[in-house]
């Protein structure tokens, strides 16, 4: 069973073989025990792999000459539903390698009203320039 998981076959597919279990006896061995559970776990991982080199093969598979027009779109539309779910699937069976790279990278850029007001009375309390903004007049009453 886990050999032909790590074919690329589901769980599923693995168990309809002659002489396989029930789908609830295999999870009941995933549960206790831990050895079966390692195995099952190495399997969905080349299941994932194995998934993935399919992709290639049927991204470079020719399109038979035979086809064209609406049958030709149907053969592209097959092969694209087939590239997207073992995409998908090996994405989500080993997301460290074949999963969307997420970046969540913060950066905070705020800024602190209290510091800027201490700058800016360092800067006023270290000027020297005598620069004056205001002359005063005298003013006739």
């Amino acid at each position: 069973m886990t050999e032909q998981m790590s074919m690329g076959k589901s769980l599923s597919t693995a168990l309809k073989a002659d002489n396989m279990p029930s789908y609830y006896a295999v999870m009941l061995m995933i549960k206790k025990s831990p050895e079966f559970r390692t195995m099952y776990e190495n399997a969905i991982e080349d299941r994932a792999d194995r998934l993935a080199e399919e992709i290639l093969e049927l991204a470079d598979e020719e399109m038979p000459e035979h086809l064209e027009g609406p049958m030709a779109s149907a053969w592209v539309q097959r092969k694209r539903m087939q590239v997207d779910a073992r995409k998908w699937i090996a994405s989500k069976l080993k997301p460290k390698m074949y999963g969307d790279r997420i970046d969540v990278a913060v950066t905070d850029n705020r800024i602190s009203v209290m510091d800027a007001l201490k700058e800016a009375k360092q800067r006023v309390l270290k000027d020297e320039s005598n620069v004056v903004d205001v002359e005063s007049k005298t003013v006739d009453s």
